[in-house]
């Protein structure tokens, strides 16, 4: 590194920190940048930017640090972070109040983080800016620290307080993109904030005004809209929802991390066995493939957790039989066409590309047991000797698991053999885990003799608690599943239609394996429910002249249609879609999110009542209230408008028969200019009506189907005296956006 002529040594050295400083930021080494801090702040070489850096290091460490402890440990350097702020010390960066509101929230010092708000929002836009606005309202939401209605306000004062952006505007629910054909390129549009008071209004239950939001910033950024959006519906509403938010996501290209796929899948396996028809099951086995398909689409890799979760996902279409029993009639030749067509797809994604793992292959060991089939058990086995894979504790567990199942005492010891050599070849206690599993694959196998003896053969590898409690499970009867009497069943014809299906799917997840690139969606698309027959609410022609008729200015001319010679060209998702078009199926996308939640609030609020007049808890998983949506009753073209304004507006009394638009603001001042009397003639004075005369009655915006306005008189006393009724005209919407005259 080279240093001007001119640098003391101490100078050379200085800089030589900073870069050492900035490097240690760009890696999050915290440590380093703690223990550089000092120096260079005493240096005064720090600027805003450092501030920022500082602070991100800080966010993204504690954010991960899933140790209370060490989190603590870092909380004396934040403070005296923010002390130095507060002080002047530290020169500010706005962007560095997002970071440390962040970090009280995820470390839940809630109470800290609203005393520096409060210190915060009285300084100047060095200091605060939208973003701290939106970061501050979910720390309050999450916190718990004031209500709704508070942060709806705070909001609105993060929308005044800045209006160079016009961000007041462009973040109202109806706000109109001048092209949709094109990326937003508005600078300063405060997602954060937006961000913000969804978050409040999600965690108020306000799932309404949450959607508006999302709508919102899906209209400005189609396929720019942070993860975190979408993260949000996926954590806090039912499943039937926080899908469709994935997916989203997905059909828009916008990548969620691996864990939300993970999270996701979890949620759709509990799902699965939460419910008593196989139908549904099967349905959201199918959702699992999608989701897969989904996030390879939006530029995610085939992760080997997700596939084995996808496998595993098998084992629940069928309730078990006893242990030691098989499957009998149908449901055999069921579990032999589930058996074929998940070894089947497992042997193809290999063919395809997708490297041999564990995780897969210990979901085939799992369903050989649960499904009784020793032949995929060996099988399996062997296919991993052969990609030359080791199994390890969690693998371990489940052929055990398996070997119980199928009564083969042979490859439970051999198995439980293997357990007991790691143990003692790293001097340890053999886990629980490992002691409860033999437990239970002893007692299905008819085998508590060996049982017994290895608590004799290895005294040393085992606690006293555990082996009584282990005592206890080994005589525990095995019940036959309560499921089998309430088991809604589909017809072979049916699961093999849907498992054709399912194998179309699983053909487009390895075409992208194999090639490595994501296909076109209008030829393989995505669906974006758990149904993958989900009812629209109306025809793709009625809706899009829905859409049209709320997301444009009918004053506006619409912009020029793209031709091959021109010289902007209409812009496309990372998917292949243009946005003109991703923009409209957002739209749908949202307002079938928002029938969806409808109808699960109304199922949810009659399960409660339910529950309460008849004085007993509530039972079931709300989850699973409504999986599926009917089909609605045909509507009219006026009738789906109509459904559409009643999904956005939060009250039935807000639903208008003409739309405003433009902010609110403008429309105050089209108000004033449209009641605003206007002299015609030297001396004219306006006299007051009779009592009942009809008044001028004034709209905006044109309506096919509005009631025109009742025509109105004018009773004005002219310049020689005389006094005259007059017909009043109808104040047209385009006289409403004249300016005003003087009078």
């Amino acid at each position: 590194m080279l240093f001007p002529p001119h640098l003391s040594p101490e100078e050379v050295q200085t800089v030589r920190l900073v870069k050492k400083f900035r490097e240690a930021c760009d890696v999050r080494n915290v440590q380093l940048v703690m223990e550089l801090y000092p120096t260079l702040l005493a240096a005064k070489v720090l600027d805003s930017y450092d501030t920022r850096r500082i602070t991100q290091v800080l966010h993204v460490r504690i954010r991960n640090e899933n140790n209370p402890g060490k989190r603590d440990e870092l909380f004396p350097f934040v403070q005296q972070v923010v002390d130095h702020l507060r002080t002047g010390v530290l020169e500010p960066h706005h962007y560095a109040f997002v970071h440390l509101f962040g970090i009280y929230k995820d470390a839940k010092r809630f109470d800290e983080g609203h005393e520096l708000w409060q210190w915060l929002v009285q300084q100047d836009e060095r200091y605060v800016s939208q973003a701290a606005y939106g970061a501050a309202i979910e720390l309050m939401a999450y916190g718990r620290l004031t209500g709704l209605p508070q942060l709806e306000e705070l909001y609105t004062d993060g929308l005044k307080r800045f209006p160079g952006t016009f961000a007041e505007y462009h973040l109202s629910p109806d706000a109109i993109v001048s092209d949709r054909t094109q990326l937003t390129t508005i600078a300063g549009i405060p997602t954060i904030l937006l961000q913000g008071i969804l978050t409040a209004r999600i965690l108020a239950r306000d799932w309404k005004k949450a959607y508006l939001a999302l709508d919102t910033a899906l209209r400005i950024y189609p396929t720019q809209t942070p993860p975190r959006y979408f993260e949000l519906f996926m954590i806090e509403r039912p499943i039937s929802e926080g899908y469709t938010a994935f997916m989203l996501a997905c059909r828009a290209g916008i990548p969620m991390r691996p864990t939300h796929v993970t999270a996701l899948i979890t949620k759709l396996r509990a799902a699965m066995g939460a419910s008593q028809s196989m139908a549904d099951r099967v349905m959201l086995l199918r959702a699992i493939a999608n989701a897969i398909y989904g996030h390879l689409e939006a530029g995610g890799n085939l992760q080997s957790i997700h596939v084995g979760s996808f496998f595993r996902a098998f084992e629940l279409l069928l309730p078990e039989p006893i242990a030691g029993e098989d499957y009998v009639g149908e449901a055999a030749e069921m579990r032999n066409i589930l058996v074929v067509t998940a070894h089947e797809m497992m042997s193809e994604l290999i063919q395809a590309g997708m490297s041999p793992e564990l995780q897969p292959f210990e979901a085939l060991i799992s369903i050989s047991g649960k499904l009784r089939v020793p032949s995929l058990l060996s099988t399996t086995l062997q296919d991993i000797e052969a990609a030359g894979l080791k199994l390890g504790p969690i693998g371990k567990r489940t052929v055990i698991t398996a070997a119980g199942l199928l009564k083969d005492q042979r490859m439970l010891e051999e198995y439980w053999s293997l357990v007991v050599s790691d143990a003692e070849a790293n001097s340890a206690q053999i886990p629980f885990e490992d002691w409860i599993t033999l437990t239970k694959a002893c007692r299905r196998a008819g085998h508590e003799d060996y049982f017994r003896t290895q608590l004799l053969k290895l005294p040393y590898a085992i606690n006293e608690n555990t082996e009584r409690y282990l005592v206890q499970q080994i005589d525990i009867p095995e019940t036959p599943s309560a499921l089998h009497d309430v088991y809604q069943y589909m017809s072979l014809q049916d699961l093999t239609a849907e498992l054709d299906a399912l194998k179309t799917q699983m053909k487009d997840i390895e075409t992208v394996v194999m090639s490595g690139q994501p296909l076109d969606l209008h030829a393989s698309p995505l669906y974006m429910h758990l149904d993958s027959q989900h009812p629209s609410l109306g025809p793709k022609e009625d809706l899009r002249a829905v859409y049209d008729e709320l997301t444009t200015d009918p004053h506006q001319l619409p912009p020029p249609l793209a031709t091959l010679d021109s010289l902007v060209q209409p812009a496309v998702s990372p998917t292949g879609i243009p946005l003109d078009e991703l923009r409209f199926q957002n739209w749908v996308t949202i307002h079938e999110m928002l029938d969806t939640a409808s109808d699960y609030e109304s199922d949810l609020l009659h399960a409660v009542d339910t529950a309460i007049k008849a004085g007993t808890p509530l039972k079931g998983t709300p989850e699973l209230l409504r999986l599926r949506k009917d089909a609605p009753t045909p509507r009219s073209r006026a009738g789906l408008s109509l459904k559409i304004k009643e999904l956005r507006a939060s009250r039935p009394e807000d639903v208008t028969i003409f739309r405003k638009i433009g902010s609110e603001d403008i429309y105050k001042r089209r108000e004033a200019m449209i009641t605003k009397h206007i002299a015609k003639e030297e001396g004219e004075t306006l006299l007051p009506g009779k009592k009942g005369a009809p008044t001028i009655r004034k709209y905006i915006g044109l309506k096919s189907y509005h009631d025109a306005p009742a025509k109105s008189i004018r009773r004005v006393k002219l310049s020689d005296g005389k006094v005259e009724e007059v017909p009043g005209g109808v104040v047209a919407a385009d006289d409403s956006q004249a300016p005003a005259k003087d009078t």
